[in-house]
């Protein structure tokens, strides 16, 4: 009995089966049977497969009428002996070594039902194209519900498996293969990989099936079904029963038809039946990466070119892109989604292009320079990216690239080589003449890349405009010689002058767009933030104010609502005041310093009787006006140093005015008068602002007081008769609770960490210390830094976006964590200073970023941070403000963006603020006009509604790559944040630093591993 069965079935093979069954022959491992199935030939093929039989015993021919080839390897298999079987397609052949190099791993991984090795395309005998290694796959199921994982006869079977799930499925006529290994994984099949490429397909011009639709349609029934359950499989393994979850499912289905576009396009066909033959959507985390690679597969083996492949391909599918790219953009996931797909998939074929060679694909021009020879100026019409590949002599030293606006000064090449090489070389500052005083063009020789070039599609507006830009000049203009040179029809060269001033239009292009992007944030800031008349609530330049007088308060309380008492800020402190009152009611109560009433109108449903005061007659006046009729309570001025509290209260309130009393022995005065004034068992309740003056290395505001919360609170826990039962800290005030008690007596107290409410009030936050105005102190030597990268604070969102979400307990987790282990905060500005300055900074220091500016920072993320002491950087897509991440509307309700009133806040709460591009796009998908109104734009409007400079961008997706690096440093970036995984050395480049994101579930031990890298 044979060892191993190879089941072939033939139907009209006579020009290929010759050849597979010489494979055969060939094996080292010799202890083999064949069974070839004729399935209803009507050429000599049943004639050939009787000659091997005749030949050789181990043959074995059956006929059938024509079934199709699931049904011939079914009865092929039916026949077969051997324990492992191998199916071999009539136009395919195996290495010599294949079956006995498998047949040995079954004895090495006895476990395993299916062995499979790698497999290549041969042309003409010799390997083509991309080989497939043998990859193992930790779970088979799920991998062959997306693809199929290898071509038929790189695998080696079990028959008994085979036969526990009935061989192949008749009723598939195409994919019947993939259906077979899926059926089989979710039967608990063991699945082990080979090394090595030893199962060969032989291809030729039209051998890819042209059924496209049927391919697609095939495909897709096998990938429904592995997101589904199978009534086929008697015995799934139970966790397997019901397919994979449900969210690969479009992932899969437009790999596949992605595929199959490039193949349709290949061939020179359209492919827009396939497109909208696949009912499921696009996904929302669709990678264009991931299908422009796919999509080039494709293109090239539904092609079969000679070689070399580009960019003789390009030219025959070019005229089928600018349809592909407008179906994905109205389709895609993403805005400019078809644009991002086509530019990869230009980029990738550029790629496989030599470096010597000067060429076009699409809009990226491949241009060598030689350092041994002049640099020249290069005019570019509908050029997006110029790659130019360095040469020095015959080494290649590397490869620059540029976004292009229809041009390149010759100096701007240089300056980049002198930066990134590290090189200095004698050039000529302009190109050289030549005798007849012209500058020949630098692809005057490419007619190549010149009709590839003609294939940019018209619509560019950069193109547009350089030729514009280039009809300007007059001795263009009057030679008619534009079309001319773009159309390659004639090849006159041009005066050094004409070229010189082209190149430049380049940087003209660049300057306008730019200066454009300024006007309109100039004009958008104007309309968004009018100025408000200010108040005055301070002293005013060399001013010394009298806090102790009454004029000085009246002064103030001419104005209306001088301080805001109703903002959020307020607010919340009057709410967080409440609270410390638990759930007592009052007899009698006594309000110092009530201004207008805003919280005594909140006090009085808690007292009885409620005496409300202040300094100031007209505050108090206000205040009695706006007074509920039904509210005990009545309204008095009073000198708080001067007058007498009379009393007893059982409750008495004063807040944010003690510090106003110019010394500690007037403030022991006021001690004395309301402990006086207090009842056993009454309570005092104070809130007062931090101060500098109390905590010079803390957060707090440097008002040029004796005391703050701090000193007005001790100053109170001193006085033998009272003792402070309950302090609720915030990083800006304190609220404390203090009660009469018998002398000497003591309460142990309770103290709490609260919140200030965000955002806070402009004249609030402008005035804060934030972290005592500390700097993070310069180090002997550099300590790597983490950038730590989050995206939301928030329990609440889409589930498929959850991992970028971190609840707001774990965020405190992770704080606290940060701070009990020595962790400091650094700001951008700080980090920057390192690298310009050689500040080296010191160790277990770290920056933490967030991303799109989504209110749940304002929410849930800044009052943790300032709880904590850690400054932050929130970065801006500055055309989606006050709107919601429209970029993720794909996975459900997109979350709500902070308004610019609100980032106005934010921006003096201890925050950097950063560009993140304008739309929150991919900047890999735009043409150069419009990826440098995302950088140039997003940056001007900051600058211009917020009054500060940006100097730090994180690019949208962490999208980017050398030449979007350099357009953002010629912006005026100084940092740029990618998405990569990493911490910042000291030779980091600043505009591409590295990240490490921090996503949800994350464990401790795996969040103290992201700082180190």
């Amino acid at each position: 009995m044979p060892m191993v069965s190879i089941i072939t079935p033939a139907h009209g093979a006579e020009t290929t089966l010759s050849s597979t069954l010489e494979s055969l022959i060939a094996q080292t491992h010799a202890d083999w049977e064949c069974i070839i199935i004729d399935d209803g030939s009507t050429d000599r093929t049943a004639e050939i497969a009787d000659r091997f039989a005749a030949r050789d015993r181990r043959f074995h021919v059956l006929r059938q009428e024509q079934s199709g080839v699931s049904a011939a390897r079914n009865a092929g298999l039916a026949q077969a002996k051997g324990d492992w079987v191998v199916f071999l397609d009539s136009d395919d052949a195996l290495a010599p070594a294949h079956l006995e190099i498998m047949l040995h791993h079954t004895r090495t991984l006895p476990q395993a039902d299916i062995l499979h090795c790698g497999w290549r395309r041969l042309k003409d005998g010799a390997p083509w194209w991309q080989p497939h290694p043998a990859v193992k796959m930790d779970n088979p199921f799920a991998e062959t519900a997306r693809y199929c994982p290898f071509a038929i006869h790189a695998a080696l079977l079990r028959r008994s498996r085979l036969a526990e799930i009935g061989g192949f499925d008749p009723e598939m006529t195409m994919c019947e293969d993939w259906d077979l290994w899926q059926r089989l994984a979710r039967a608990g099949a063991e699945f082990a990989p080979v090394e090595g490429p030893m199962a060969d397909v032989s291809v030729t011009a039209g051998s890819l099936s042209s059924d496209r639709i049927k391919h697609l349609d095939f495909g897709l029934k096998v990938i429904r079904r592995g997101h589904h359950s199978d009534p086929r499989i008697a015995y799934p393994v139970p966790a397997l029963a019901q397919g994979i979850t449900q969210a690969a499912l479009g992932t899969a289905c437009w790999y596949l038809a992605t595929w199959l576009v490039g193949a349709t396009i290949g061939q020179g066909d359209d492919p827009g039946e396939l497109l909208d033959r696949v009912a499921e959507p696009l996904p929302p985390d669709a990678d264009a990466y991931a299908l422009s690679a796919i999509l080039l597969d494709g293109i090239v083996v539904g092609a079969f070119p000679d070689e070399p492949i580009w960019p003789g391909l390009w030219s025959k599918i070019r005229s089928k892109l600018p349809e592909l790219e407008a179906w994905f953009n109205r389709h895609g996931p993403q805005e400019a989604f078809g644009s991002l797909l086509i530019r990869s998939l230009e980029r990738k074929v550029a790629d496989q292009l030599p470096t010597n060679v000067p060429a076009t694909i699409g809009t990226t021009r491949i241009q060598p320079i030689d350092l041994d020879r002049p640099i020249i100026d290069l005019i570019l019409p509908g050029i997006e990216r110029l790659r130019c590949c360095i040469w020095q002599g015959p080494t290649l030293l590397g490869q620059l690239e540029f976004v292009v606006f229809g041009a390149i000064e010759a100096d701007a090449i240089r300056n980049r080589i002198r930066m990134v090489f590290g090189l200095e070389f004698d050039d000529l500052t302009h190109a050289t003449a030549a005798e007849d005083g012209s500058v020949n063009r630098p692809d005057q020789d490419d007619e190549r890349a010149a009709s590839a070039s003609i294939a940019a599609p018209s619509h560019r507006g950069v193109a547009q405009r350089a030729l514009k830009l280039m009809a300007k000049i007059s001795y263009w203009a009057e030679a008619k010689a534009v079309a001319g040179w773009w159309s390659k029809k004639e090849l006159t060269p041009a005066p050094v002058d004409s070229i010189l001033t082209l190149a430049h239009a380049g940087r003209v292009e660049f300057d306008r767009i730019v200066e454009e992007e300024s006007q309109r944030a100039a004009a958008a800031s104007t309309q968004m933030l009018k100025e408000t008349p200010s108040k005055k609530t301070g002293p005013v330049g060399d001013e010394v104010p009298r806090y102790d007088t009454e004029a000085y308060w009246e002064e103030l309380f001419s104005q209306v609502d001088p301080w805001d008492y109703r903002n959020n800020y307020e607010t919340v402190k009057y709410l967080q005041t409440l609270s410390l009152l638990d759930d007592r009611r009052f007899s009698n109560g006594l309000e110092l310093a009530c201004a207008e009433g805003t919280f005594t109108r909140m006090l009085a449903s808690r007292v009885d009787n409620l005496l409300a005061t202040d300094i100031s007659a007209s505050a108090v006046a206000r205040a009695a006006s706006l007074q509920d009729h039904d509210a005990a309570v009545s309204y008095r001025q009073l000198d708080l140093l001067r007058d007498e509290l009379e009393g007893p209260y059982d409750l008495i309130v004063c807040s944010e005015v003690l510090y106003y009393f110019e010394n500690k022995e007037k403030l022991r005065q006021i001690v004395d008068k309301i402990a006086a004034s207090l009842r056993t068992g009454g309570w005092f309740v104070t809130a007062h602002a931090n101060l500098l003056i109390d905590r010079p290395n803390e957060t707090g505001f440097g008002w040029p007081h004796e005391f703050g919360a701090v000193g007005i609170g001790e100053m109170f826990d001193q006085h033998p008769d009272l003792t402070l039962s309950v302090e609720a800290k915030s990083p800006l005030y304190r609220i404390q609770r203090f009660e009469k008690v018998e002398r000497g007596g003591f309460v142990e107290p309770t103290r709490v960490e609260v919140n200030t409410a965000q955002p806070l009030p402009l004249q609030v936050a402008s005035q804060v210390r934030w972290r005592g105005g500390q700097v993070v102190e310069a180090a002997a030597d550099w300590n790597d830094v983490p950038i730590l990268m989050y995206h939301q604070v928030s329990d609440d969102g889409a589930e498929q976006l959850a991992r970028y979400r971190q609840s707001p307990e774990a965020f405190e987790a992770q704080l606290a964590f940060l701070r009990d282990a020595g962790w400091r905060g650094m700001t951008l500005d700080r980090l920057l200073a390192c690298f310009d300055e050689g500040a080296k900074p010191p160790e277990k220091t770290l920056v933490l970023t967030f991303d799109d500016a989504t209110r749940d920072f304002m929410a849930h993320a800044l009052p943790l941070l300032h709880r904590y002491g850690f400054p932050s950087s929130l970065f801006v897509p500055t055309g989606r403000v006050g709107g919601s991440a429209i970029w993720d509307s794909a996975y459900g309700s997109p979350a709500p963006l902070l308004t610019w009133e609100e980032l106005a806040a934010v921006a003096k709460s201890d925050v950097t603020l950063g560009a993140h591009g304008v739309r929150h796009v991919r900047l890999s998908a735009l043409a150069p006009d419009n990826l440098l109104r995302e950088l140039a734009g997003s940056k001007a409007m900051l600058e211009k509604c917020l009054g500060r400079d940006v100097l730090a961008v994180a690019y949208p997706y962490g999208d980017f790559d050398p030449a979007i690096r350099d357009l953002a440093e010629q912006c005026g970036y100084r940092i740029g944040l990618s998405c990569v995984g990493g911490t910042v050395r000291a030779d980091a480049d600043k505009l591409a630093l590295k990240r490490q994101e921090v996503f949800r579930g994350i464990t401790p031990s795996e969040f103290a591993n992201l700082l180190f890298g």
